[in-house]
């Protein structure tokens, strides 16, 4: 998946927030984190910076999976576009 694909679905996903189904408080929160720690993730990944250690990447890669199986049965249209972001942050090695 290419950068703009992977920004796209982002977008995707945002707007999911904010027009999709109703979520709790701590839900919307912990789903708004991971988008913007994504979208950290990737500026700094274009801007060259390497700040973003494996470990931090590692971090975020297994928060947005932890993510994807607790909404996957409640909320699927998030499951799907964060397992899309999920394998599209991978395939860029971050």
């Amino acid at each position: 998946m290419e950068k703009q694909q992977l920004n796209d679905t982002l977008a995707q996903l945002h707007d999911e927030l904010a027009h999709g189904p109703e979520l709790d408080e701590e839900s919307r929160e912990r789903l708004s984190q991971l988008v913007a720690d994504i979208q950290h993730a990737l500026q700094s990944d274009t801007a060259g910076e390497s700040d973003s250690s494996d470990e931090s990447a590692e971090s975020l890669t297994d928060r947005l999976q932890d993510a994807v199986a607790d909404f996957e049965s409640a909320h699927p249209q998030f499951s799907e576009l964060m397992g899309r972001i999920a394998d599209g942050l991978s395939q860029l090695g971050i």
